[in-house]
């Protein structure tokens, strides 16, 4: 029960995520107090936690891999519909990557018994 709760805030989250990454909505982020590149990283960290929620079968590189290819994706997206695309957003992206996977090896070590056998 609780899993499927998770699992539809997940699928809420990315929904929204990829609304405001992907929408008429750039510079957003400074309505909150945060530049671009911060609000990259922390909006992928969130990204790769959901999707870790979502299919945690994928394991730890799988799901960073495909959260940088979603990262790559918006990027060129953004690029095709006249917002600005910027390498270095890819690269705030990969941190928050970096940083969701590296707090998931951790959790997958303290508590191999939440994470699915692969």
């Amino acid at each position: 029960m609780i899993l499927t709760v998770l699992r539809g805030g997940a699928l809420a989250a990315l929904s929204a995520l990829f609304v405001a990454m992907l929408g008429p909505f750039q510079g957003a982020e400074q309505n909150v107090g945060l530049s671009d590149k911060p609000a990259h990283a922390i909006g992928f960290f969130i990204i790769t936690v959901c999707l870790a929620l979502i299919a945690p079968s994928l394991g730890v590189w799988r799901t960073a891999l495909l959260a940088l290819a979603l990262g790559a994706g918006v990027e060129v997206v953004q690029g095709i519909s006249g917002r600005s695309a910027n390498p270095f957003d890819l690269l705030a992206d990969g941190i928050g990557i970096l940083a969701a996977s590296i707090v998931r090896g951790l959790a997958e070590r303290a508590r191999p018994d939440w994470f699915p056998a692969r």
